[in-house]
């Protein structure tokens, strides 16, 4: 018995074959798997998407505690309220209304390479945001030691830093705390249009409520008049 015979292949059918031989020659291979993927995403969005993917429990942290992640290490040790903390890069305006709440933090970068500590949205200032500020990003972020406004974290160097925010003088008073949410960000990797490596998609994976100390026109800086 013999078995199926090939039926002959039409002329168009053969000239598609030749075009798409032809295209995937010159597509380099390492971007075959990621127009695999985008394929694979495209058909399981029509088919309703994938399944979600539950996220991370978020751990309740106490001033003092620290938290680690393949990034950063951080440990918020207190915060208080200040007239204005231009040292700081902190420029509220008290005739305006306006003070500061700033958090001592002690950062370590446990990254390989340098990570800025004040880029909005990025390092150190991605990874802290003040829930009862309206998810807001730090508005500055400083060393304590010598005011640098523009700090970068080196890798296995602690340091001490001051994050604040401006507010309105009746956002917060020492009867309240300062509500923190500490974000973990994932290393991507680009392989296709992009090279290097670089921290996205931050996921929020601890919150921390912070007793404030209101230390008035600022005589003292926070690491002095913040004291447990």
């Amino acid at each position: 018995m013999t078995g199926p015979v090939d039926e002959p292949r039409s002329p168009r059918r053969a000239r598609d074959a030749r075009w798409l031989r032809a295209a995937t020659d010159r597509v380099p291979t390492t971007w075959i798997p990621g127009i695999l993927t985008a394929v694979f995403l495209g058909a399981a969005a029509a088919f309703g998407g994938l399944e979600a993917v539950a996220a991370p429990p978020v751990a309740t942290l106490e001033p003092g505690e620290t938290h680690v992640n393949d990034m950063l290490s951080i440990t918020v040790e207190r915060a208080v309220l200040i007239d204005t903390l231009r040292d700081a890069g902190l420029y509220a305006d008290p005739e305006k209304g306006e003070r500061v709440v700033a958090a001592v933090v002690r950062a370590e970068n446990v990254w390989d390479i340098a990570l800025p500590a004040a880029a909005q949205g990025k390092g150190l200032s991605g990874s802290i945001i003040a829930s009862n500020l309206g998810g807001r990003y730090p508005d500055a972020v400083a060393r304590l030691d010598d005011g640098n406004t523009g700090p970068w974290l080196q890798p296995g160097v602690p340091v001490e830093l001051v994050v604040g925010w401006i507010i309105k003088k009746d956002d917060l008073t020492d009867a309240d705390e300062l509500s923190l949410e500490i974000r973990d960000f994932s290393l991507i990797t680009g392989k296709l249009v992009v090279n290097g490596e670089w921290w996205d998609s931050p996921v929020v994976v601890a919150e921390m409520d912070v007793p404030l100390t209101d230390v008035g026109a600022g005589a003292n800086q926070p690491s002095q008049g913040a004291s447990r």
